[in-house]
């Protein structure tokens, strides 16, 4: 547990090390290709045994490159949304990730899932209710906060159902391989090439990004989660929601209205509940 809470510290300190780095000039998609070069770098010394498994390999970077082009949306978004509300709507995820197994993979819809979804949903509304979105909210920028949770959805049904089976360097080399792709893509498409940080503190704002809350909090997730189970790991996965919110708090000042409290406690209960139907069938009782 210890393990997967440090890991969702670190993916909760993301908005920090984004808006330094966006306060030294640079922007969202050369943030992100830096990022995942970074990442990948450090996965090098596994490089043989990424290229061995050529056919895994392919399969990661496909699904690296269509999601992690998404999470583009994100970090676009906290540019023009506080901290607290971009990261409220991307913990919406759970809602998707129920409904599409439902209805795409025809999964069975347990009473606890179907709760949980619920719960999300009233979340969702206590959070872009006019009180919870703030006087000055940027509809566009709500609009695009609300694709990477969809995406991410859809990932972890492609990762649960394919990428498990591989070893964690290769999933792992893949989706960074594939997401630096996507960037500098879109990079070369929309900004004409990618920026460099201009100062030391961009710098160490990217670096942060890439070590701390990219292979960092990946590899103590995957390092922590199958001994801690679906239910702790959602417990303690919850802390990158409170980190998040810490972030937006302490480091922009930024108000948590009492709609969007609320539908951060629904959204924990939610994903508690979920993880808790997992683990049941999972683990059946022992007679």
């Amino acid at each position: 547990m210890a393990l997967v809470a440090f890991g969702a510290i670190g993916f909760g300190l993301m908005p920090l090390f984004a808006r330094t780095a966006y306060a030294d000039g640079l922007p969202p998609l050369s943030l992100l290709s830096w990022r995942f070069a970074i990442a990948f770098l450090c996965l090098l010394p596994f490089l043989r045994q990424m290229l061995a498994a050529r056919r895994d390999m392919a399969v990661a970077v496909i699904a690296g490159a269509g999601y992690m082009a998404t999470m583009f949306f994100y970090f676009l978004a906290l540019q023009h949304l506080t901290v607290a509300l971009t990261v409220l709507i991307l913990f919406t995820y759970p809602l998707f990730t129920i409904l599409i197994g439902w209805l795409v993979f025809r999964e069975k819809l347990t009473g606890p899932n179907a709760i949980a979804a619920l719960l999300v949903l009233i979340a969702a509304i206590l959070i872009l209710a006019p009180t919870g979105l703030g006087d000055h909210a940027n509809l566009l920028a709500v609009g695009m906060a609300f694709i990477p949770p969809l995406a991410y959805a859809v990932f972890m049904h492609v990762a649960a159902k394919r990428l498990s089976t591989m070893t964690i360097p290769v999933r792992l080399g893949g989706v960074f391989l594939g997401g630096l792709l996507a960037m500098l893509l879109l990079g070369v498409i929309m900004d004409g090439g990618i920026a460099v940080p201009a100062t030391p503190i961009g710098w160490a704002a990217t670096v942060a990004l890439a070590i701390i809350s990219t292979v960092g909090a990946l590899g103590l997730l995957l390092l922590g989660a199958p001994s801690a189970g679906a239910e702790r790991t959602a417990i303690a996965g919850a802390s990158e929601l409170v980190t998040a919110l810490i972030v937006g708090a302490v480091a922009y000042h930024e108000p948590m209205e009492p709609m969007m409290l609320a539908g951060a406690v629904l959204i924990v209960g939610a994903i508690l509940l979920a993880a808790r139907s997992d683990k049941a069938v999972a683990d059946p009782p022992r007679k």
